[in-house]
């Protein structure tokens, strides 16, 4: 019969193996692009419906995306 105490939960996450990634961090970062490209094609859509175009949906995408690379860029790459 062992005596040794349980190791403690560790408060890191744990990691992928090789590249420190966690599977937390992937699951936001991409779930960050998929919505930010969403929102910024609704954003277009309904912009191109009050104008009454069929271009800003197209801009609204890109903006989206850019903006929310630049937001995981921000929130993960200065690490």
């Amino acid at each position: 019969m062992s005596l040794a105490k349980p190791a403690a939960p560790s408060s890191q996450m744990p990691t992928d193996a090789g590249n420190g990634i966690t599977e937390k961090i992937a699951w936001s970062v991409t779930s960050y692009l998929i919505s930010g490209a969403l929102l910024g094609a609704l954003a277009g859509w309904g912009l191109d419906h009050l104008f009454g175009t069929h271009f800003i949906v197209g801009i609204g995408l890109v903006t989206g995306k850019a903006l929310t690379l630049y937001y995981v860029w921000l929130r993960y790459g200065t690490h």
